[in-house]
């Protein structure tokens, strides 16, 4: 789904809110992806803004077992028409601190917004690390070789039975 720069222009209040209902192709998911996006036009800047809710299948780290986490994402993305300034003249000559999760993409031109694209590489983020089914998740047999089992040091058996004495008994 590709949205017009110039029907958010031409929109009431430069404001566009596009809701989505679909599947993504590049990603796999059980269910359609659902997001609620606001794109606004600020002279030269559209913003994308709104929340993106996917149910994505993953394979689980630990024991390789197919399963699906559900995705919620708030997404804040700014995209720029024409070329790239330095960070310190995109603010009508006010320096800014680029902060994590600032993020400006250079549209080059292209007269559109690629919501699928917008949406796909916001779910791939965010796709946790590592994938696991389950917080109390070990793996199955196949794994066990592969985790290590508790060795304790043959130099501490001494302390192994040692009977402590209370005072007054």
């Amino acid at each position: 789904m590709k949205i017009s720069i110039d029907d958010i222009k031409n929109s009431k209040n430069q404001s566009l809110k596009v809701d989505f209902n679909n599947f993504v192709k590049e990603l796999d998911t059980s269910e359609p992806v659902t997001a609620e996006i606001v794109f606004s036009a600020y002279g030269s800047f559209i913003n994308a803004k709104g929340k993106i809710v996917a149910n994505v299948k993953l394979v689980c780290d630990r024991c390789l077992k197919n399963f699906v986490q559900k995705i919620e994402i708030d997404v804040d993305e700014t995209y720029k028409l024409g070329s790239l300034k330095p960070a310190s003249e995109l603010h009508s000559g006010q320096e800014i601190e680029l902060k994590d999760g600032d993020f400006i993409t250079e549209l080059s031109g292209a007269d559109e917004v690629d919501v699928d694209d917008l949406i796909y590489q916001s779910v791939t983020l965010n796709i946790p690390n590592p994938c696991v089914c389950d917080i109390n998740c070990i793996g199955d047999s196949e794994m066990e070789k592969y985790i290590k089992k508790e060795v304790s040091d043959p130099r501490l058996d001494v302390f192994k039975n040692i009977k402590i004495k209370k005072e007054g008994k």
